[in-house]
């Protein structure tokens, strides 16, 4: 212990003495470690930490398959009878969105809200911090209605009054009894301020044909796999779509942490792969520096060994001053982490999980304490091997400094160069990729026009026989807000492009009636007359809808490219119907062909779904409360729509003073805060392959420069021989893009196999683009160019007499 002590003062000692090398290469090594904790830090708390709930590696998300479409909601009465006849789970929740007016207290509020079933919090193992959960009998049709509220509701709302239980709160327009408050960690999915039982509304999800955003979340009884349950899952599916002639449906099982995570996984584990990268250079350039040191401490090493110190000796004490430099890059590397984790926390809202919280725990730390000690080992350990390997002799004799400085650690340096160029490469091809990918989906046509496009929802309550009040209200706000100044155009829909919209099966006239389960999907939109004009999507063929589609003209519907190339290959759409289901909603003529909408996304390739677009107008009465709750308002303006913010919500309430509005946005806004994940991916990747950038072509300025120095001699000999500056300025230009070029090469290899792992991330861009390749090769090239010329041009002005005279 004595001597480990002496080993630490003696290296504290050195570092202080050569301050600014040591200032240097504390600086690198936490740029190194800092990115690699803040990365980590994330990893950890998306894919690492395990789910809020107990035992959470048997908890599993649960769909429903038709041939059609894969991962569906579930319909009610498949979920009942799941619960009931399955042997795998200890319990089945049902879960779905269902938005509610909070009305009655302060102003109205929207709050997110879901329908779940009552063993929900059981099966997550998850009890209120006050009150209760739901009981069997409250989730029936008929019950009384009842309440649970998130922590940050109670907050909010209610000022954490600790009496809110059996309190009532009205609901859109029904007195609910608050039964529980959760406790402040619950998440599940996206916030969610109230939950309802699901089963009040039972006789509403009766049909097994419908899909009403349900899915389940189980427990896995004690010893049952996940690969048992998904069998038994599949085979039970399959059985009751048999019974009732659904021919076809199945189920999907997925790991509740699988299905939390989703595609974020292979943008997380690809950016802790860069950060490793980045790391990996910074060690590199630390490790040319301290050979470089090393070599001017020969004497120091030559005297040790002569006295006595064995070759473990040194080395151990030169290992000593590399694990304090390490030590010293964590510290630092941790405050760069802190700052980091500030603007990914806050960068990443959209793209993580609700349960993935990040923050500088333990686990993140330990792993900045286990990442110090093996970057200092592994760049302390070469210098400490060959500056253990002293030639005793040839460095205490006069004269021996420049015959120990032969090329026995050029080799060393060489490589490390060589590794942090093709390191950078891979990175900047990587990032390359990704910001053409940005540039792609950036470029693309969403389908309608964004600009000065202000939306916003309103959840109207209504009853079943209250469809021509709905109608009146918002044609009435309609007409209001069109008279508005800086009002070019509005209207109102169920659904708008990247926000929730509905699907529906559909059959065509003529043609025979499809299998029950294979019937064609589309999404469906109903709308105002002039919803297609206000959004700016592009009329292909036909008319769009007018204001004398009504519920006493012949039905009509407009339909997008995509349903007219599925549907219509060889045939003309225009003058097909759709077949209705009766009296109230008769079949309906295709009057319009549309652009399609990029309504999941603008790099939403595989999810390309054909679109109906039907008028608001001519939809049954009685379909019509059933929208109400969801509508979105769009108002295309002559300047900034968000100033028009405050004069819309002053119109819905002279009309209603209990209606909210919420979700207001601008389209621009909406798309993108849709790119959020793309732009963290770039934006880090990016930074990440500069930084390494940087980094080699500061390598490689050290090492031609360090080159340069120890061979004065040999440069002032050649010159005074009569090499001539240029023939000295191409020797030393071409060592370093010799090494360049190497790196380069190996670097286009590596990247060829490793940015296929990308692929995923990228939209309308190969994974081995050539451009990419190319443009990012050239670019590396000319930096590894300007970093060699300034030692180049040194070399050339050597003076022979100096140097000769030197040795």
């Amino acid at each position: 212990m004595n001597t480990l002590w002496q080993d630490i003062r003696f290296a504290l000692r050195m570092l202080a003495k050569n301050w600014s090398v040591t200032a240097i290469i504390v600086v690198v090594l936490a740029l190194g470690i800092g990115a690699n904790t803040a990365i980590f830090s994330v990893v950890n708390a998306a894919l690492l930490r395990p789910l809020p709930y107990a035992d959470p590696d048997r908890l599993v998300r649960l769909s429903e398959d038709s041939p059609n479409v894969p991962q569906m909601s579930i319909s009610y009465p498949n979920f009942l009878d799941w619960r009931e006849q399955n042997k795998v789970f200890s319990g089945i929740a049902a879960m779905q969105f269902r938005s509610l007016n909070l009305t009655g207290k302060d102003e109205p509020e929207r709050l997110a809200g879901r329908a779940v079933s009552a063993e929900l919090f059981d099966v997550l193992g998850v009890k209120p911090a006050l009150g209760r959960s739901f009981a069997p009998e409250e989730d029936r049709q008929g019950a009384n209605p009842v309440a649970i509220i998130s922590n940050g509701l109670w907050q909010r709302r209610f000022g954490s009054d600790p009496t809110i239980i059996n309190q009532q709160i009205t609901l859109s327009g029904t007195s609910y009894t608050v039964i529980g408050v959760l406790p402040a960690s619950y998440a599940y999915g996206t916030p969610t301020d109230v939950f309802v039982p699901i089963g009040l509304r039972a006789d509403e999800m009766k049909s097994r044909g419908e899909h009403p955003g349900i899915y389940a979340v189980a427990r896995l009884k004690p010893g049952v796999t996940v690969e048992t349950a998904r069998a038994e899952l599949i085979a039970m599916a399959g059985r009751i779509s048999e019974q009732y002639g659904m021919k076809g449906n199945s189920a999907t099982l997925t790991p509740l942490s699988e299905a939390f995570v989703g595609d974020i996984r292979t943008t997380l584990l690809i950016l802790l792969g860069a950060v490793g990268f980045v790391l990996a250079i910074a060690c590199a350039n630390v490790a040319n520096l301290l050979l470089a040191r090393a070599a001017t401490r020969q004497k120091e090493m030559a005297i040790r060994t002569a006295v006595g110190a064995g070759r473990l000796r040194i080395i151990r004490q030169l290992l000593t001053e590399s694990l304090l430099l390490a030590f010293l890059g964590g510290i630092v590397g941790v405050l760069f982490a802190y700052w980091g984790i500030d603007f990914l926390r806050s960068a990443s809202t959209d793209s993580l999980p609700s349960t993935a919280i990040i923050k500088l725990d333990g686990s993140v730390l330990l792993f900045t304490l286990l990442v110090s000690l093996l970057t200092g080992i592994l760049f302390g350990l070469a210098p400490a091997l060959s500056a253990a390997k002293t030639d005793l002799h040839g460095t205490l004799k006069e004269g021996g400094r420049s015959s120990t400085m032969g090329g026995r650690r050029s080799w060393l340096r060489s490589t490390l160069v060589v590794t942090e160029v093709a390191l950078s490469l891979v990175l900047l091809i990587g990032a390359g990729l990704l910001i053409r990918s940005f540039v792609r989906i950036l470029n693309t046509d969403p389908g309608f026009k964004p600009q000065n496009l202000l939306t916003m929802q309103l959840a109207r309550n209504a009853k079943q026989d209250e469809g021509a009040k709905v109608l009146n209200f918002f044609n009435d706000l309609k007409g209001r807000i069109a008279a508005l100044p800086g009002v070019e155009a509005t209207a109102f829909s169920n659904g708008i492009p990247l926000g929730q919209t509905a699907d529906t099966s559909f059959a065509i006239v003529g043609r025979p009636k499809p299998e029950p389960g294979k019937q064609p999907q589309t999404m469906l939109y109903i709308t105002s007359p002039d919803y297609l004009q206000a959004m700016g999507i592009r009329l292909v063929k036909g008319r769009f809808f007018n204001v004398q589609d009504t519920q006493h003209s012949p039905h009509v519907a407009v339909i997008d490219e995509t349903f007219a190339r599925q549907q219509f290959p060889d045939q003309e759409a225009l003058g097909q119907h759709l077949a209705g289901d009766g009296k109230d909603n008769p079949d309906a003529e295709i009057v319009g062909v549309v652009a399609h909408v990029k309504h999941f996304g603008l790099d939403a390739i595989e999810r390309v779904q054909p679109q109906l677009y039907v008028p608001f107008n001519q939809a049954p009465d009685a379909f019509l409360p059933m929208l109400a709750p969801r509508m979105n308002l769009i108002i295309r303006t002559t300047a900034d729509p968000l100033n028009l913010t405050a004069a819309v919500r002053r119109q819905v309430q002279a009309l209603d003073p209990n209606q909210p509005v919420y979700n207001v946005s601008t389209m621009e806004r909406t798309l993108d805060q849709s790119l959020v994940t793309q732009r963290l991916s770039m934006t880090l990747l990016a930074s990440l392959a500069s930084l390494a950038l940087i980094l080699a072509a500061v390598g490689i300025y050290g090492v031609m420069s360090y080159t340069v120095t120890q061979r004065s001699h040999e440069i002032g000999i050649r010159m005074a021989i009569g090499a001539q500056p240029r023939d000295v300025f191409k020797m030393v230009i071409g060592r370093g893009m010799v090494l360049a070029l190497i790196g380069v090469a190996l670097g286009l290899v590596g990247a060829f196999g490793l940015t296929r792992l990308m692929a995923t991330m990228l939209y309308g861009v190969a994974p081995t683009d050539p451009a990419t390749f190319v443009s990012i090769g050239i670019l590396l090239t000319g930096v590894a160019l300007i970093a060699c010329y300034v030692p180049s041009r040194r070399a050339t002005k050597v003076d022979p007499l100096v140097a000769l005279r030197y040795e």
